[in-house]
């Protein structure tokens, strides 16, 4: 009969550093890509000041800051999408403002296309 308990024990040690495992990579996938949201903006304050210094005439260093923007963008979407996959749940502001993000992508990346396209042939 002593048996039967200890591997009962065993059996719920581990459930419970298993939850608490996955609630910590929850916990850590939204820090992250909360982190990354707050750099990207700041990224963009800086490429926004560095345009408007530039009386917003375009330039490849310019159009390059806007891809090196717009790249870390789809990364981000892409890192929101796999904490998503592994069933992590994010805040509803968090999750709608990512969502809108990420249905805006393909658009922004044409428009990189249209605007910065000349600009970075050489």
């Amino acid at each position: 009969m002593p048996a039967l308990p200890r591997r009962l024990l065993a059996v719920l040690l581990i459930s419970a550093s298993a939850s608490a495992a996955a609630a910590e990579t929850a916990g850590g996938c939204v820090a992250e890509v909360e982190a990354e949201r707050a750099s990207i903006a700041r990224a963009q304050d800086v490429q926004r000041t560095r345009e408007l210094s530039n009386d917003l005439q375009l330039d490849r260093a310019l159009c390059q800051g806007r891809l090196d923007l717009l790249d870390a963008r789809f990364a981000l979407a892409d890192r929101f999408e796999a904490c998503r996959r592994d069933g992590v749940a994010f805040p509803e502001k968090a999750a709608r403002a990512m969502t809108e993000a990420s249905d805006e992508l393909t658009d922004l990346k044409a428009a990189w296309i249209r605007t910065c396209g000349p600009h970075m042939k050489d």
